[in-house]
């Protein structure tokens, strides 16, 4: 299954090493069966797999304010990180930064910029997406990491 996904026991996620995040247990067979071209036999082998482990609930992720290590198997992101006092809340896009700011700050333009940008991950997607900053140092190392390994798996064309 280290094709497909990957249990990280730090935080007791599974994650979809294709699609790069998080997929709550429960949906692990209706992930496989709608985002991927795998046959059931595959599906059944993950299921297996998944099953071995404890996973943990989405709302039990503790997302630290500090920057982290990257995650392996975690989408990167170019992000915005809020400046108001103790928030720090960090964002995908500049929109939706301002947007934060506006509401909860009441932040106007003239005010300049409240946010910084940082690099960040986010184990879910939807309704369960936070983000983790992460060390700038540590990432150019993940990075390389993973693009070499979709390197050798595009040149072994084999299911990576």
């Amino acid at each position: 299954m280290s094709g497909h996904i990957f249990f990280n026991s730090d935080y007791n996620v599974l994650i979809c090493k294709v699609h790069q995040h998080a997929i709550p247990s429960r949906y692990i067979t209706r992930h496989f069966l709608e985002e991927h071209d795998v046959l059931l036999s595959v599906r059944q082998a993950i299921q297996v797999y998944a099953s071995q482990y404890t996973v943990a609930e989405p709302t039990a992720i503790v997302y630290s304010s500090e920057p982290i290590q990257p995650i392996s198997y975690l989408r990167i992101i170019n992000g915005y990180q809020c400046q108001y006092d103790t928030c720090e809340k960090i964002l995908g896009t500049l929109d939706s930064m301002k947007r934060h700011c506006r509401v909860e700050h009441n932040w106007k333009s003239r005010d300049g910029e409240r946010w910084r940008e940082t690099r960040a991950q986010t184990f879910y997607q939807g309704n369960n997406q936070r983000y983790v900053p992460i060390s700038i140092e540590l990432m150019v190392d993940t990075s390389q990491f993973m693009s070499q390994e979709r390197y050798r798996c595009q040149i072994s064309q084999s299911n990576c």
